[in-house]
């Protein structure tokens, strides 16, 4: 059964260029080599002065989301440098049990 994990975090928006690079660097490769990884999205909004990214990531099992992140409760701790490119984010994630798939949305890497 898949599991969906849901993470939101928040930059100024003069820094949302920084903490992507920062995913492009040290999240998404993570996430790519990890056992039971089954893809994942980064997404963000502008709102005037901020940037709101949003990260969406599939697990094969809750097993292999806890191998992932070090535990087996949604607490997320970000690294210092990623607290500092962030002014907030959620403390712990939300993760769902994907219960029904259509389709497929994207077989290759995109960036937009």
């Amino acid at each position: 059964m898949t599991i969906a994990r849901i993470w939101r975090g928040i930059t100024l928006a003069a820094k949302s260029g920084q903490y992507l690079e920062y995913l492009n660097r040290a999240v998404i490769p993570a996430c790519q080599i990890a056992e039971g990884n089954e893809g994942f999205f980064v997404m963000k909004e502008w709102q005037g002065e901020l940037t709101h990214f949003l990260l969406l990531t599939f697990w094969a099992s809750d097993e292999a989301l806890a191998k992932y992140a070090g535990t087996t409760d949604d607490v997320v701790n970000p690294t210092p440098e990623e607290r500092d490119l962030l002014m907030a984010f959620e403390s712990t994630a939300r993760r769902y049990r994907v219960v029904k798939k259509v389709g497929e949305i994207f077989n290759t890497e995109h960036s937009m």
